[in-house]
């Protein structure tokens, strides 16, 4: 292990049953330039050599004299006054995992949220989590439902199934929403019932331990809902006993803290150490986005994007986001995250193939991840590590999109034609009028970004369409920016204008055009981000932002993820070329010309590559004033 790698100490995943190692590590050069846990992997046996503790009620306390009161319990954790109603709001929030507003156990799987049970004042923002284990009566399959009746809110459940007692291997196998309805005025709420099936059985065995969890989150109204199951033979769905089920964590009374319960500790035995090492690069690291002769070389071509006709503002429904590994740290990031297992299995596909390669040196640890599915042939891979090479100083930092098919059809792959390019030129691309503090804002933050990553290859480009409160020309002359344009415009303000003026700007073809907002916080590795997403002739780039509610700062951070708009979007000047720019001509003040952008760039068969980056926020405001507008709105 590299003598600069620092292990920061011990921690627990989330509420999970076990109370494992974990070695955290950083890497600042990748995009989230924050700690980060590793996660272990457990055990995967079950109950082999254990004596027989399950009988045909389900599980006996009779070898565990000391906890049997883990049996019959679940554990349930409630956050109220939480907005949203759906359960990734819940998942964002910043009190989620770590702090409920109250913890305790339950003994089913049914659950009442009204004003009697307590929660009139939450105005119907709440949201809950009930976990631990399940231990099936016989083998065979299994389907679930979760039954939601006397309903006048909107809600989302969704269920969780572990293939074996690890929580690390949980799928999601029930998912369901009922948005939110708003009826005339003079008309009253009915109470509702709804029904959300599992798609599909699932097998389960006697006699083997399954995690699991239940999430819901509602909004503004009552609920009552109930997870059943159907078990082998049985012809309808029925509750489920509380025999079959016991706690994953229990309270310990002296300490104060929650422990892994000591039914799971001798269900279970100890843990193995499995871990998949994080890194932090030195600065002197050597970055490398191209092929070092580890991997055998591919060509990728992704079957989503095809040249197609799109319908009007329907591109929105062929962008999806991608998973990434190691999680995010907080729940204000909320990026998908690429199951640790398929992490793992990278990693030492990677690993397996520098040891059989020509290249003498060894992996000192992974850095960075990220997953795209390319429908049912593989996944495509940016796969960041810290390597060692026999003879040279320092470390190397890999960078490099690989290729993972699917059903054993091959092996991990370095993708020789869809790889970015370090150092290219990033053009920041904004159009304003009138907003002399947000620009001073914006020029202090690509300041800092100059500051921090002394990065020569970035320009800032600035149209201004006769600003009256501030001289932005210059603003941009008396600050630190390296590189600056300013550009004058006259007339109304028009976005889609604006921004055009500054793509034409830019004539070298070979340079990444990135439109960007007024009223953002970038973060340090923006620059970096969008050189490693915006791959020439095949994919742009439109990151989504962390809106903040009122009064909200980075550092304070309270507000929600903005799925919809792509106002933030690269591509490089010749791709910009290919699908025609703005349309200035239909869109002549600001509103709708993001998205029809997008809709062209999917007719033309590009990709375009979402993902949340940490630390990219849009502070709130109004638009008094905004545009030569006078209706005050918020935004």
């Amino acid at each position: 292990m590299s003598k600069r790698t620092t292990v920061l100490g011990l921690a627990a995943v989330t509420y999970l049953a076990f109370a494992t190692l974990l070695m955290e590590y950083w890497c600042t050069n990748s995009p989230k330039a924050v700690n980060r846990a590793t996660i272990q992997k457990s055990s995967t046996s079950d109950l082999n050599g254990l004596p027989n503790t399950f009988t045909d009620g389900g599980l006996s306390s009779a070898h565990y004299t000391s906890s049997h009161r883990d049996i019959g319990l679940l554990n349930y954790d409630v956050w109220r006054r939480v907005v949203g109603f759906m359960v990734n709001d819940l998942r964002m929030n910043k009190e989620v995992p770590n702090k409920p507003t109250l913890r305790t156990t339950v003994s089913t799987l049914r659950v009442e949220f009204n004003e009697t049970a307590g929660y009139s004042n939450d105005k119907g923002m709440y949201g809950h989590r009930i976990y631990g284990y399940l231990v099936p009566p016989t083998s065979g399959e299994y389907s679930f439902i979760v039954e939601a009746t006397r309903i006048t809110c909107a809600f989302s459940v969704e269920l969780w199934l572990s293939t074996d007692h690890d929580p690390m291997k949980s799928r999601k196998i029930l998912a369901g929403h009922r948005p939110p309805v708003v009826p005339p005025h003079n008309v009253t709420r009915i109470p509702l019932s709804y029904t959300v099936p599992s798609p599909r059985s699932t097998r389960l065995e006697d006699g083997r331990v399954y995690y699991f969890e239940f999430f819901e989150k509602a909004f503004d109204g009552a609920i009552v809902t109930e997870v059943k199951w159907k078990i082998p033979g049985a012809s309808n769905y029925t509750s489920l006993p509380p025999s079959y089920f016991a706690m994953a964590i229990q309270l310990n009374k002296t300490t104060g803290q929650y422990v892994e319960s000591p039914m799971a500790t001798a269900l279970l035995g100890p843990l193995p150490t499995l871990v998949l090492q994080l890194v932090q690069p030195s600065g002197e690291a050597i970055l490398s986005a191209h092929k070092l002769d580890v991997l055998p070389s591919c060509l990728f071509r992704a079957e989503y994007a095809t040249e197609h006709k799109v319908r009007h503002y329907r591109g929105i429904t062929e962008v999806f986001e991608s998973r990434v590994f190691p999680p995010d740290e907080g729940p204000r990031y909320g990026n998908a995250v690429i199951n640790y297992t398929v992490a793992l299995k990278v990693f030492k596909a990677y690993q397996k193939a520098l040891s059989e390669s020509t290249v003498r040196g060894e992996v000192v640890g992974l850095c960075y991840m990220e997953e795209t599915q390319n429908k049912g042939s593989g996944w495509r891979y940016l796969l960041e590590m810290d390597l060692k090479i026999e003879g040279q100083d320092n470390l190397v930092h890999t960078s490099e999109y690989v290729y993972l098919p699917s059903h054993g059809n091959g092996s991990l792959c370095h993708i020789s034609n869809f790889q970015w390019i370090p150092n290219v030129d990033v053009y920041l691309i904004v159009s304003l009028k009138s907003l002399g503090q947000w620009l001073k804002h914006l020029v202090e933050n690509v300041e800092d970004l100059y500051a921090q990553t002394h990065d020569d290859h970035f320009e800032l480009v600035v149209v201004d369409y006769e600003s009256q409160d501030m001289d932005v020309e210059s603003v941009l002359k008396n600050s630190a920016l390296k590189r600056w344009k300013y550009i004058k415009k006259s007339g109304p303000f028009s976005r889609s204008g604006g921004l055009q003026a500054g793509i034409d700007y830019v004539k070298d073809p070979n340079s990444i055009v990135m439109t960007i907002d007024m009223h953002l916080t970038l973060p340090m590795g923006f620059v970096e981000y969008t050189r490693k997403h915006v791959i020439k002739g095949k994919m742009g780039y439109a990151p989504m932002f962390f809106r903040l509610g009122p009064g909200y700062t980075e550092t304070n951070v309270n507000g929600f993820w903005e799925f919809n708009t792509y106002g933030l979007y690269g591509l490089y000047k010749s791709d910009w070329t290919v699908i025609g720019g703005f349309n200035t001509k239909r869109f002549t003040k600001w509103g709708g010309e993001d998205w029809e952008v997008l809709d062209r760039t999917v007719a033309k068969g590009y990709e375009v590559f979402r993902v949340r980056p940490p630390g990219l926020v849009h502070y709130y405001h109004t638009r008094d004033g905004l545009w030569n507008t006078a209706k005050s709105q918020s935004r």
